[in-house]
């Protein structure tokens, strides 16, 4: 290549990428048009600062292990307590808040983990088909045919309960998703005029999957892992209720809801924060992902 076609190249990448940031941008402005979607990503960003500082913004650091305190056990709220104690005398404020980073955490490594190994399988189903194709679409069968949910307890207890093992449940029983999803868009995008001109060039059919094909679909992917946070973490939850995630002295939200279940009667506030912080935080994640599937899909937008 000389050098007036390298430069003309580099000028091509730079104006590419400038064009790329202006079209984030212009999505960014549409999504914070939707006022409740605006709520739910300040609702968000404030949870990933409480995750990222939690030791240092918790008022009672040591009561996020396994401090005990008799003397304070079941303690309504207070201003001293203001989410009141549990049955170990420890500031439920304080785990409730070190919980957030778990439980954004894990969802975020089962997404990213579920992603890393969707995508490439689905980038490969779709862009080589054929007998590739075949195989892969056959294994995705297997793990569809069962309910996500019950799939992954079912590997939960196979693999034993803790919170490492959880996670891999999920990513085990949520990653055919990606790779449908990525294949359906890769049959879609193979006969597009740009493909066709890469391929007709001499351009490597892995170059074209992974160069032109993936990044042209990463737009349901998106909205997809966007709502999947939300259920993820909602799973997470469900798999430490049943004692198959993290165990104690743990503050996850699920493990929390499970042992308040014997103090329900005479300490409803045990149950009642650790369930509000699921719900705010899966319903944030579900609003979040309808906003970003109508700044993706136009023709889905209503404002």
């Amino acid at each position: 290549m000389d050098t007036n076609s390298r430069v003309k190249s580099g000028l091509i990448s730079r104006r590419a990428l400038r064009a790329r940031f202006r079209e984030t941008g212009i999505k960014w402005r549409l999504l914070l048009r939707n006022n409740l979607a605006k709520v739910c990503v300040g609702f968000i960003v404030l949870e990933i600062v409480v995750a990222l500082f939690a030791p240092l913004i918790a008022p009672y650091p040591d009561d996020i292990g396994g401090a005990v305190h008799p003397q304070d056990k079941l303690e309504a709220p207070s201003w001293s307590h203001p989410f009141g104690t549990d049955e170990f005398g420890r500031d439920l404020f304080s785990r409730v808040l070190y919980g957030t980073r778990i439980s954004l955490g894990a969802a975020a490594a089962a997404v990213g983990l579920a992603l890393l190994v969707g995508v490439p399988l689905g980038a490969l189903a779709g862009g080589i088909g054929g007998v590739v194709d075949d195989i892969i679409m056959r294994i995705c069968d297997v793990f569809l045919s069962f309910p996500s949910v019950l799939l992954a307890i079912a590997i939960a207890v196979f693999l034993g309960p803790s919170l490492q093992n959880a996670i891999l449940a999920i990513v085990i029983s949520w990653w055919p998703w990606y790779t449908r999803i990525l294949r359906s868009q890769a049959i879609s995008l193979k006969e597009r005029q740009f493909v066709r001109s890469a391929r007709a060039i001499g351009s490597k059919r892995r170059a074209i999957v992974f160069r032109h094909i993936v990044p042209n679909s990463l737009g349901p992917l998106i909205v997809q892992a966007s709502l999947d946070f939300g259920y993820v973490i909602l799973t997470l939850a469900a798999l430490s209720f049943l004692g198959l995630g993290a165990q104690s002295p743990t503050p996850e939200w699920g493990l929390l809801v499970n042992t308040s279940r014997n103090y329900f009667l005479n300490a409803p506030w045990y149950m009642i924060f650790p369930g509000l912080a699921i719900t705010f935080t899966v319903l944030a994640f579900n609003i979040l992902g309808d906003g970003v599937r109508e700044v993706l899909d136009p023709r889905s937008r209503t404002y």
